[in-house]
């Protein structure tokens, strides 16, 4: 690390402030500790000691690994620093920094608070944001980030003033989307892109838990190594913006020829193949959107066991339209088999079993039905699909009462939809529809 700011000598022999003399220096620490700001200090302020560093300072990576010793067994020291700050590593020693701060990479957890820096923190590999709080995302105060990459554990990223070309990577389950123009992969949106090196895999769907390898992260980083899995292209991504607009124009061909183009970049991107199978099915080309499926579910990442391969839910679902029973009772059951899920309260694996279920019942397997519906409703009571085919099951054997109440649930989510005592299925089949998009190069098609 090249020095910016003039190199720090002696430290630990510089004179222990008490809180006064402290604030009188930090005054913003003092406005938030008059605001009760909870991070501050839990105890009485007046029990803890400050050293603080004076002028703008470049601090090795040797010193602050002395630091942080010193802090170890001294639970009431503080260091802080009263000008701009440059360390060789990260700052986790310091509580205070009146400037800026320039480091390899940050860590912030609960502890950072509105004063931590007063200025911006220019980190050249990355930030994470981190909270082991389950249940809420939490709100960040105020902060100022220059980095490439900014991960977010349970904390929503609107308060940070970030430099407009930081990717962004959310961890959260209430997660409803970021107001800054970044680009952002939230969840699972991860695992399509982010290298299997770095991630452990999601246990659930709905898991809250951090499944990226902080360690493993800032080492490859450190050694200039890429995180992302192996052929990715951020034009991958906006070749999908770029579809998603299209679409929403209603231009479904141009928005089929953008995901093709994403697939192209990168053939393993399976966000690509999803894409170019909902624009067909969108358009009712449904047997070609099938095939699509097909090659979307091979490039879902094997060892993320915790999540749903959709594709194969998706392909399963025309087959089943189109009669092909063998294929949908195959594929539904894959989906199932993929899918490992931690507790029952999970949903992962409601679609998977009412396909096979409604596959069952067309192939004229009741019993078999019957068993899929029920882990179906186990997992998930309040599913429209599963409620509905076990009201026909019930009409199928007499039970009309029934029948009217597993009916009367599925309303209360197919809001608008009539619903019948009869015995029909999914199984209606539907006018083949065809396109040639395929037969066209995306580059005669697609802008320069």
């Amino acid at each position: 690390m090249s020095a910016m700011y003039p190199k720090l000598t002696n430290w630990s022999d510089l004179p222990r402030l008490n809180a006064d003399e402290f604030f009188a220096i930090f005054p913003l620490a003092e406005e938030a500790y008059e605001d009760d700001e909870s991070e501050f200090y839990d105890g009485d302020v007046d029990d803890l000691e400050f050293i603080v560093i004076k002028g703008d300072v470049s601090i090795s990576r040797e010193q602050l690994q002395e630091m942080d010793a010193t802090l170890q067994n001294d639970r009431m020291l503080r260091i802080a620093v009263d000008g701009h700050a440059q360390v060789d590593g990260s700052a986790y020693a310091l509580f205070v920094v009146k400037g800026d701060l320039h480091c390899n990479w940050l860590g912030i957890d609960t502890s950072w608070a509105s004063y931590s820096v007063h200025g911006r923190v220019y980190a050249r590999d990355c930030v994470f944001v981190s909270a082991s709080d389950e249940g809420w995302m939490r709100t960040l105060p105020a902060t100022r980030i220059d980095t490439p990459l900014l991960f977010l554990w349970n904390y929503k990223p609107d308060t940070i003033d970030l430099n407009p070309d930081a990717v962004m990577f959310v961890l959260g389950f209430e997660w409803w989307g970021s107001k800054l123009p970044n680009r952002c992969y939230a969840h699972k949106e991860i695992v399509h892109r982010v290298d299997r090196r770095f991630l452990t895999p999601f246990t659930c769907e709905y898991s809250e838990e951090d499944v990226l390898d902080s360690g493993a992260i800032i080492r490859a980083l450190a050694a200039g190594e890429s995180i992302y899995r192996s052929g990715f292209d951020v034009r991958c991504d906006e070749a999908l913006d770029a579809a998603i607009a299209a679409i929403n124009k209603g231009d479904y061909r141009l928005g089929y020829f953008y995901y093709k183009q994403a697939a192209t970049i990168w053939p393993d991107f399976y966000p690509a193949y999803m894409g170019m199978a909902g624009t067909l099915c969108a358009v009712s080309a449904h047997a070609q959107a099938y095939d699509v499926y097909l090659e979307a579910s091979k490039r879902f990442p094997p060892e993320q066991t915790g999540l749903v391969n959709d594709a194969l839910n998706m392909a399963a679902r025309i087959a089943l339209r189109f009669g092909w029973l063998e294929l949908a009772y195959d594929l539904s059951t894959q989906s199932i088999d993929f899918t490992r899920v931690s507790g029952w309260e999970d949903k992962l694996l409601t679609e998977g079993y009412w396909i096979r279920a409604e596959t069952c019942i067309a192939q004229g397997d009741m019993a078999a039905a019957q068993r899929d519906l029920e882990q179906s409703l186990r997992f998930d009571q309040g599913e429209p699909q599963p409620n509905w085919l076990m009201g026909q099951l019930c009409f199928r054997r007499g039970d009309l009462e029934q029948a009217r109440a597993f009916h009367a649930k599925a309303a209360r989510r197919w809001s608008g939809t009539p619903y019948y005592d009869v015995a029909d299925t999914y199984i209606e089949g539907f006018n083949p529809v065809s396109v040639d998009w395929d037969q066209r190069d995306p580059a005669t098609v697609l802008p320069a």
